[in-house]
């Protein structure tokens, strides 16, 4: 499906390119979530005519993600977890964990912008983990898992 793109998508494209995506892609993030519209004659002039403003837009959203991870970087929490005899958790510690921990101390982190490549966490320690706040901006935070 082609669309025009109303926002800067990593790995897709900048304001006003068209591209081709999946439709279930396009359909059901990409357009409602207002990054894309459909790449009809209208819409292309429309966001040709629009364009500065839409890059303003963008980059304002982008120096608040910035302003937004300077405050978040170096954060630390503790997640108190409980563990077998020999040390080994009960489950593990996921996002979900993760985003309240730092909710506690009055960090706000949606669950969904917690970064865990290699799957929830599965051991006692330190781990350091990636918080994205914006597709160009990630910081590192600290998140110890401790026994209960």
């Amino acid at each position: 499906m082609k669309i025009i793109l109303l926002d800067k998508i990593q790995r897709l494209g900048e304001i006003g390119d068209v591209v081709e995506v999946n439709s279930g892609y396009a359909r059901n993030f990409l357009i409602p979530q207002k990054k894309a519209a459909f790449a009809s004659e209208k819409n292309i002039s429309e966001v040709e005519a629009r364009k500065d403003e839409l890059a303003a837009i963008s980059e304002d959203v982008f120096t608040n993600a910035q302003a937004r991870g300077k405050d978040i970087e170096g954060s630390q929490c503790e997640i108190l977890v409980p563990v077998t005899e020999e040390g080994a958790l009960y489950g593990s510690v996921g996002t979900r964990e993760i985003s309240e921990a730092f909710s506690n101390m009055d960090v706000q982190i949606d669950k969904s912008e917690v970064q865990l490549p290699d799957g929830p966490i599965k051991e006692t320690g330190d781990h350091n983990i990636s918080i994205s706040v914006h597709p160009e901006v990630s910081v590192e935070v600290l998140v110890k898992v401790s026994p209960e």
